[in-house]
């Protein structure tokens, strides 16, 4: 079984598709047939509907995948009458938590269709590996960050996981939307599965492009630099504001962003930092 790394979602892997640079999105050789995974805490039923009722889809099955946990699957309906170009969705939910596979098949817009045409090619694939979807129980932080690969020392900071992103905030969160950092201070690693492994000298010039950005600030930590960006405000009668926290680590970088009210924002900078200071990132074979 593949298991996403941080995340509940597992399906048997087929040889023909693995990830690339992220590790929630597989690709065979190709790139014809791609597997992506998605993940999300529920906050209400407008929140659910990116993932339990997609645009330009028709309902093909549902029901209940396993106690506790629902399916709907769907086709993408874009595409009707292509002999290369399909999307399915295995959505699921339990009452906190939702989550999709979506798999697709395409030429990426040259003559790579073969005989009879790429859904015909990957249909046999594709059913198995849907119906080999299995869903774990949430796996703790420090599991889901060990398996992202990612060293953080976090006890003091509420973390909580929404799909591959970690949420941080000083305050413990009361609601949904807090959960989610939605409308309150909070600080962001989006995108955790996205793991692109770089040269060294690419590392170099990635970080002295942007320590010499206008407003930039270098931070030192154990084992990563940092850039902290300038600092940018969002809104304007009840402004929020932004600042992104640039780590780079030796053949790694990641990317920290923290939103705050202006009564906030010395705290939320010190806890940035702290964050940092405890922050890892091993190479990765």
């Amino acid at each position: 079984m593949y298991l996403v790394p941080g995340g509940r979602i597992g399906f048997r892997r087929p040889p023909e598709i693995k990830p690339l640079n992220d590790t929630w999105h597989l690709l065979s050789g190709d790139q014809t047939l791609r597997v992506q995974v998605r993940e999300s805490l529920r906050i209400d039923a407008d929140w659910d509907a990116r993932i339990w009722n997609p645009d330009r889809t028709v309902l093909v099955a549902s029901g209940a995948h396993v106690p506790g946990i629902d399916y709907r699957r769907f086709r993408d309906t874009r595409y009707e009458g292509s002999i290369d170009y399909s999307a399915e969705i295995y959505a699921l939910r339990d009452d906190r938590w939702i989550g999709h596979v979506e798999a697709s098949t395409s030429t990426l817009g040259s003559r790579l269709s073969v005989p009879g045409g790429q859904i015909a090619r990957w249909r046999a694939v594709i059913d198995a590996l849907l119906a080999s979807i299995m869903v774990r129980p949430t796996p703790t932080v420090a599991q889901a960050l060990s398996e992202h690969r990612v060293g953080l020392t976090l006890d003091s900071f509420n973390p909580r996981l929404v799909g591959d992103e970690l949420i941080l905030s000083v305050t413990p969160p009361k609601t949904l939307e807090d959960m989610r950092g939605i409308g309150v201070t909070h600080i962001s690693v989006s995108q955790l599965s996205l793991r692109p492994v770089l040269a060294v000298d690419q590392i170099d010039l990635a970080f002295d492009i942007h320590r010499r950005l206008p407003g930039s600030r270098v931070i030192m930590g154990p084992s990563c630099r940092g850039v902290f960006l300038a600092e940018s405000r969002l809104g304007h009668t009840d402004p929020t504001f932004a600042t992104d926290l640039m780590a780079f680590a030796h053949t790694r970088q990641l990317k920290f962003q923290a939103f705050y009210s202006d009564a906030d924002r010395a705290a939320t900078v010190r806890a940035l930092e702290q964050v940092f200071s405890s922050l890892s990132l091993p190479d990765i074979q």
